[in-house]
């Protein structure tokens, strides 16, 4: 049988630069190069010749878990909003506990050996551990998933506080109760990093624990649990997860185990607003996105007015629903790494994890994770990209729809709350950050005058 496109003759990548030059009356193709802020340039398009071989899928799973937020105030109420997200269609809940809780109450009617839970926990409320041991490690029968985590991590503690909950020993002891090991490197993301550096310090966050506990001899069967925010530029964070997935089982390789790698997802709040609110749908679903077909195993939309008001039915529901969308409409759940073969997406993914390990090794030569804290080197490399962002947006150079670019003036708005900082007695700690927040303060005031 003839291939369907052996009577065209193929285009080299000089050609396509004449055309390109042609087409755009003189513009050169080196005009073109967008320099990121990740500290490499990405070409106006890309051929056959950037791939030096053919790249076999990353990952081979489709579908992911539909997750729903619940912050646990009281039990009752918690348990309520759970069976609504279940009712709605979610596949998944994460729980936020930041205090003690009647697990049995919270659970009330969950069946959660068959559904994802995330049990995202400080160490107030660590006697959940206890309490969820009946479901700890056990993988379900059906779909051959780990079902119950729980997320507590005492380095992110440690980075978000600028101090150890009791001590380094006593905290880094809670994970070895765990039959996973937890690693949220939302943090980094949301305090300005840019990917490269995320990556890396993500990577350093989890070879502490994997050094950690290979020390205490309790480094085998176990899942690695992380979780990443996703940003707006499309393709970059495409590439991000797939590159999170080459790094994690380089690193895992090294110390000769076989550990299952879980990413979780959620979108981002670095560019969320209060302005033109319902912008925040827009950049979530394309978040969404980029988190799916990077191949995340389960995702959280955080409803559009999460940062400035209490969610509501209607805003909770369009946050599940837009990942219904995805499914039931796109059909994103029907093939597994579709950006494998892409001559941009695997440059960038290659790329990505080659800077990344870059600055992972750097971090490790330095000390690693901890003694990079107690020396500030983490600290920096989050806030000089975090201002770098700052002023381009401030500048208009970096869009924020609603925001920087097309305001609705006449619109009445609610200027959200701005993360306090923390005082930090061990190390200067690392708090999420907002763009759009100085422009809501001065749409406020220049609306009461």
């Amino acid at each position: 049988m003839q291939k369907l496109f052996s009577e065209f003759n193929p285009t080299t990548a000089q050609q396509w630069k004449e055309q390109l030059t042609k087409d755009l009356k003189g513009v050169d193709f080196n005009q073109l190069i967008w320099h990121t802020q990740n500290g490499f340039d990405v070409n106006p398009f890309y051929t056959a010749d950037d791939i030096t071989n053919d790249k076999a899928p990353i990952f081979s799973h489709s579908d992911w878990d539909i997750c729903d937020h619940i912050m646990v105030d009281d039990e009752k109420s918690a348990n309520e909003k759970a069976l609504k997200a279940l009712q709605g269609g979610a596949s998944g809940l994460i729980f936020f506990i930041p205090k003690k809780v009647n697990t049995a109450l919270l659970l009330k009617d969950i069946s959660i050996e068959h559904i994802y839970t995330q049990f995202f926990i400080t160490f107030d409320a660590i006697s959940i551990i206890e309490d969820l041991k009946p479901y700890l490690g056990k993988v379900n029968p059906t779909d051959g998933k780990l079902k119950t985590v729980i997320h507590l991590d005492p380095l992110c503690w440690l980075v978000f506080n600028g101090k150890w909950n009791q001590s380094q020993a006593q905290d880094l002891a809670a994970i070895t109760n765990l039959p996973h090991i937890p690693v949220n490197g939302t943090l980094y993301q949301e305090s300005g990093a840019n990917t490269v550096n995320e990556l890396a310090i993500t990577l350093a966050h989890l070879n502490e624990y994997l050094n950690y506990l290979s020390e205490q001899q309790k480094l085998s069967n176990q899942t690695i649990h992380a979780l990443f925010s996703i940003g707006s530029d499309f393709f970059n964070e495409i590439a991000k997860l797939r590159a999170a997935k080459k790094l994690i089982d380089l690193l895992v390789s090294q110390y000769q185990v076989n550990l299952p790698l879980h990413i979780h997802a959620q979108t981002t709040q670095i560019n969320t607003s209060s302005l033109d609110a319902y912008n925040n749908m827009l950049r979530s679903t394309t978040e969404a996105m980029s988190a799916v077909l990077g191949g995340c195993n389960s995702l959280n939309i955080f409803p559009y007015n999460f940062i400035y008001e209490k969610t509501n039915d209607f805003s909770e529901r369009i946050a599940r629903n837009q990942q219904h969308v995805l499914k039931e409409e796109s059909y994103l759940n029907k093939m597994a790494d579709v950006s494998a073969g892409s001559y941009y997406i695997e440059t960038l993914t290659d790329t990505l994890a080659e800077k990344a390990w870059e600055q992972f090794k750097e971090i490790e030569k330095r000390g690693g994770f901890i003694a990079c804290l107690k020396s500030n080197y983490i600290q920096d490399l989050i806030s000089d990209n975090a201002k770098s962002t700052d002023e381009k947006i401030k500048s208009g150079e970096i869009a924020l729809v609603g925001v920087n670019k097309f305001q609705n003036k006449n619109e009445t708005i609610k200027v959200s709350q701005e993360m306090p900082s923390a005082p930090g007695s061990e190390i200067k700690a690392i708090r999420p950050i907002r763009f759009s927040l100085a422009f809501e303060k001065e749409f406020a005031t220049a609306e009461k005058i």
